[in-house]
């Protein structure tokens, strides 16, 4: 089967993305104790589901598990493998992470991909499309109404809302097969505590879009680090920054004692890892790819738009500050994507920049052009010492990655059952753990450890980890961040979850609900007046952090969004927070 794929992967964006997806879950865990969670409450008698059909030469999960009387299952469910003895072939659409890595032969030939169509027996036909390029490949494939068997990202790369995607038959309504799929219905059941689970995953009764990737534990992924060696050198701890003004002064001084010239990692996208802008009550980023229009917060129960407010003019002051001190690099606004970081990182340029806890062990020792380089977690800054935040809480239970699946499908139980598959026991392992030899091997102890091979990573281990095993910012399952610290001294990373979570104090009274959804009609409005807004946003807004446009126009500029209809996607966002908190 020839594969496509493309020759370049454009990368942009992804260091944002890939922030959400950090290494999280400080120990390493065997196939026979995956729980990523609390089991669901269970209500009345258990129950068994439909009586078992007729499979031929299939293994499939309905009519042979116990669910209580809601009809949710009372464990995970443990396939007989092969989930298929037939010849039928899935197309399957996604990227890789790392395009050199994949053989000319095709993707398949790689031996993770290889091993688990040996194990499961289902046949992939993999579409391999660049990152960069997947918006507008999805718009020709929905036009031409050819999407594959199976598609990565659905809900960011549909032209629409993912209701419209069931209703036109672009996607199944996997609610309609969820017999076959006793894991994934156990997993979405399992996270009563988090309303956001619930009202993402399942918006509408009875209706599921996608396979989500779950994560394993309910921490910080990713947030602010510092050069632990030079903290050392200068005679201090990440301890001793706590505001603002330490972060301040610890970047001057990291230029004047340290070397570093602009020791300040500053993204396209801004404070993409909420290091400093939570303490001014915003999201001081500019993301197209996670808003329609802009980055929302509520304020007394009344929605308002980030990159406008008087809070955000006070992070942007405090932003071209540092600038004008020569702390931030020159090139951020071109600094997208790992590779345009990473050399100032290693070369000793950069002294503060966000991460994946993974990421610190890419960025230190024998990778790093000083053999002593080391980073350690700080904490979101604050103003003053006690502030409690109202935002920036980035824990979920829910990660980037998701499947869909093509009414088109030829056998839709058995690709939702190879989905399902992913969320069981030994496919939580497999999948994270891949090729035993290539990506993992055991210890004297019998504990699943990380080789040389992903360690030594040219590319970073995080990112060949995404290569190599499942890959959570597009794929569904279940992420078990353990893996990320089986390594020697794994330890000191798993701890930086630690360190970010007991320095937040959070209580999200401003918080966007991440699982709030809009109507077709609502879509098509933000859809239509969204463009100019975010067009208008990043060819203005970013011109503050310089003085390109100087402070002074702040209420120009402001005043230039109303007049793109600024007040009528508020009042649509408005409207669906509502909708929102009235049913959760």
């Amino acid at each position: 089967m020839k594969k496509t794929l493309a020759l370049l992967l454009a990368l942009t964006l992804l260091a944002a993305f890939f922030a959400a997806c950090g290494p999280k879950d400080p120990g390493v865990t065997q196939p026979s104790d995956q729980p990523t969670a609390s089991a669901p409450e269970q209500s009345g008698e258990p129950q068994t589901s439909d009586e078992p059909v007729d499979e031929g030469p299939y293994n499939l999960a309905v009519g042979k598990y116990e669910t209580d009387a809601n009809g949710v299952p009372l464990t995970r469910y443990q396939y007989e493998l092969p989930l298929s003895t037939t010849d039928e072939v899935f197309t399957y659409l996604t990227s890789p992470m790392i395009v050199e890595a994949v053989p000319e032969s095709g993707y398949e030939d790689l031996a993770y991909p290889a091993m688990l169509a040996e194990k499961t027996g289902v046949n992939i036909e993999y579409i391999l499309i660049p990152f960069g390029n997947r918006w507008d490949n999805m718009s020709i494939l929905v036009a031409s109404d050819d999407i594959p068997n199976l598609s990565t990202n659905i809900d960011w790369f549909f032209p629409g809302p993912l209701q419209q995607a069931i209703d036109d038959e672009y996607i199944v309504n996997l609610y309609d097969y969820k017999e076959y799929m006793p894991n994934y219905f156990y997993e979405i059941n399992s996270h009563p505590d988090d309303i956001n689970v619930m009202a993402k995953i399942m918006p509408v009764p009875e209706t599921i879009y996608a396979f989500y990737c779950f994560e394993s534990e309910y921490v910080t992924r990713n947030s602010g680090a510092a050069r632990g060696d030079w903290l050392e050198k200068l005679g201090m701890t990440n301890e001793d920054v706590v505001t603002i003004d330490d972060l301040h002064n610890l970047l001057k001084l990291f230029q004047t004692e340290c070397g570093a010239e602009t020791p300040y990692l500053l993204l396209s996208g801004l404070d993409s890892h909420g290091i400093f802008s939570p303490a001014f009550d915003t999201n001081f980023v500019v993301d197209s790819m996670n808003n329609k229009v802009a980055p929302p917060v509520v304020v007394d129960g009344q929605v308002q738009f980030c990159n406008s407010r008087p809070e955000d003019k006070e992070a942007m002051t405090l932003v071209n500050q540092w600038w004008n001190e020569g702390l931030i690099q020159p090139n951020w606004m071109s600094t997208t994507a790992i590779g345009d970081y990473m050399p100032l990182i290693l070369d000793g340029t950069l002294g503060v920049i966000g991460l994946i806890p993974g990421e610190a062990n890419d960025y230190s020792g024998i990778n790093n052009q000083d053999p002593n380089a080391y980073w350690v977690p700080i904490q979101k800054v604050v103003k003053e010492e006690g502030q409690v935040f109202h935002l920036g809480d980035g824990r979920t239970w829910i990660t980037a990655g998701n499947w869909a699946i093509s009414p088109k499908c030829d056998n839709i139980p058995l690709l939702v059952t190879y989905c399902d598959w992913f969320y069981s026991e030994e496919g939580i392992f497999l999948s994270n753990w891949g090729v035993e030899g290539e990506a993992f091997y055991y210890d004297e102890n019998g504990k699943p450890m990380l080789t040389d091979f992903l360690i030594n990573h040219p590319s970073g281990m995080s990112w060949a980890l995404l290569q190599y095993t499942m890959n959570d910012i597009c794929e569904g399952g279940i992420i078990m961040r353990s893996k990320t610290y089986a390594i020697p001294g794994g330890e000191q990373f798993a701890e930086f979850h630690t360190f970010w979570d007991s320095h937040f104090n959070c209580d999200r009274s401003m918080q966007w609900p991440s699982a709030v959804t809009f109507t077709a009609e609502q879509d098509g409005q933000l859809a239509n007046l969204g463009i100019d807004i975010q067009t208008y946003i990043a060819e203005n807004f970013l011109l503050f952090v310089d003085g390109s446009t100087p402070l002074s126009e702040w209420d120009s500029y402001v005043a230039g969004l109303d007049q793109l209809g600024w007040a009528e996607c508020r009042q649509i966002y408005q409207d669906a927070y509502d909708a929102f908190m009235e049913k959760y």
